[in-house]
């Protein structure tokens, strides 16, 4: 299929053929494919999955934060969320702890243990990047990093004005 796909795309571009170029979404959808497949990989050999990862990044970031914050954050469930909270508890790698402004509320924050792992998925995930955009220069990544962040803003503020 991804053959079939790529002359189609080859002949579009050189107008041998009336078909369709491959859409850009799916372009897209591949290149997130095979970047998480490889990050996946990467932080496999640390023990820590990708979820978990960003995980450890936001609440390394945010320094303190709650189950439920997270789970909106990543747009999951709380339960999800908490699943993989209590994954990294087990771990070592995140404590629990009561807020004092609300005692219904518990927040979570980074052991020492899990901003080492942290700084080892971060390094892990470094190579990866380095790997995935070797064939870009750097000029061509600035200007793929602007024209996704500029993306990005677009459907944020799209989000927000659909919001009541």
């Amino acid at each position: 299929m991804a053959k079939e796909l790529r002359q189609a795309s080859n002949d579009a571009r050189d107008g041998s053929a009336s078909e369709p170029e491959i859409r850009t979404i799916y372009l897209i959808k591949q290149v997130r494919h095979k970047a998480l497949l490889r990050l996946e990989s990467a932080l496999q050999v640390l023990g820590v999955t990708t979820t978990q990862f960003r995980i450890l990044t936001a609440v390394s970031l945010a320094g303190t934060c709650s189950s439920a914050g997270l789970s909106r954050m990543f747009g999951v469930k709380p339960q999800t969320m908490i699943k993989q909270i209590a994954i990294l508890e087990s771990n070592g790698l995140i404590a629990r702890n009561v807020a004092k402004e609300n005692k219904r509320v518990l927040e979570v924050t980074m052991t020492e243990a899990g901003r080492v792992a942290q700084r080892s998925c971060d390094r892990a995930a470094t190579a990866v990047e380095s790997a995935i955009f070797a064939p870009l220069e750097p000029a061509e990544l600035r200007t793929y990093r602007a024209l996704m962040e500029k993306l990005l803003a677009s459907m944020r503020r799209e989000a927000d004005e659909e919001m009541p």
